[in-house]
């Protein structure tokens, strides 16, 4: 993809979060709605509130009250307990009475924001695992198989790009000082693939010579608790492959024999 099409693809990313991105004022509070959806398809709100001499971003607890009304038990589920530690890790979010938080500066508002949707969307991910399965959330899924394959890696690390910092799943050393960026996305659909295009292109400056690599989660459960294969949207692959240097659904790495070679030298 040539520079000129980035920066259209990039300016119109950011047209997109701009027109859609809608502020007003709750009681006391200030509410900024975004374009990202919760899983009942409503927009994900940020709330904004001063407490003493500190700001914070907040969800206002919907995050979790979601997950509740969706039969996704957290309070009882040491294993759901760990994933919402894996979704906020390096966010600078806390969870703080059942509600996801983070305090703001002058300085720091868009990358605060930014880290505290992230964070949301990893949350929202949940909803898969209220199956009555044994199973683990697609970050333990890959880090395991990293470990059982003695693939060296550091994992969530938050790195600087252009405009924020950006929290990535893995990240794989490489000859001569380079580094392998891994995001995963386990519920591929058309807003997480634009959150990671967005990391890529506000990494491109600081991480140059950085290779993109874009692990899917392709494997759909079905009532037998049978897990298959299923096919991912062609417009999602499209945009993806606009920053990525490689776009790999996780049923064609674990079928190929070179994989764990590939993506460790």
């Amino acid at each position: 993809m040539t520079p000129l099409a980035l920066k259209d693809i990039s300016s119109e990313y950011m047209s997109w979060l701009k027109d859609n991105l809608i502020h007003f004022n709750k009681g006391d509070s200030q509410v900024l709605s975004t374009p990202f959806l919760n899983p009942f398809n409503d927009g994900i709100e940020l709330v904004l509130d001063t407490v003493g001499n500190e700001t914070i971003l907040h969800d206002g607890g919907a995050t979790l009250d979601n997950l509740l009304d969706m039969g996704v038990q957290i309070d009882n589920s040491e294993r759901r307990q760990s994933i919402i530690q894996h979704a906020i890790a390096g966010c600078g979010v806390n969870l703080n009475n059942n509600r996801l938080e983070t305090v703001i500066t002058h300085t720091n508002k868009a990358q605060r924001m930014h880290f505290l949707t992230t964070a949301i969307l990893r949350l929202n991910d949940l909803w898969m695992t209220s199956t009555p399965r044994n199973t683990t959330d697609f970050f333990e899924i890959v880090k395991e198989y990293f470990d059982n394959n003695e693939v060296l890696y550091t994992a969530n690390k938050s790195i600087i790009g252009k405009t924020v910092e950006h929290p990535i799943d893995f990240i794989i050393p490489l000859p001569k000082g380079k580094d392998r960026l891994i995001k995963l996305i386990s519920r591929p659909n058309l807003q997480a693939a634009k959150v990671v295009s967005f990391t890529w292109f506000d990494l491109r400056e600081s991480q140059p010579d950085a290779e993109r690599i874009v692990l899917l989660n392709d494997f759909a459960i079905d009532s037998n608790t049978d897990e298959t294969p299923k096919q991912i949207q062609q417009n999602i692959i499209s945009i993806l492959n606009g920053y990525s240097n490689k776009v790999i659904n996780w049923s064609d790495a674990q079928n190929d024999d070179n994989f764990t070679t590939a993506i460790s030298k």
